[in-house]
């Protein structure tokens, strides 16, 4: 995600130089790549909770697990 993010900035940094945005439209469009950055560090880093957490619970031994599905 970040690769995209990186590549849509470069996109509004060309825009802003050829002076086809306007200050307020740079500005919008600045605080929206800034939020979907934090966004994707957020969601990876609830996906790193995630798989931590599904990696602690409790497992059955294999011995259990066979006695238990005759």
């Amino acid at each position: 995600m970040m690769d995209k993010a990186e590549m849509w900035e470069q996109r509004i940094q060309e825009l802003a130089a050829a002076g086809a945005l306007s200050a307020e439209a740079r500005a919008l469009l600045h605080e929206m790549l800034e939020e979907l950055k934090q966004v994707a560090r957020q969601n990876m880093n609830l996906r790193k909770a995630v798989l931590k957490a599904s990696g602690k619970e409790a497992r059955m031994s294999s011995k259990l697990k066979d006695a238990l599905m005759e």
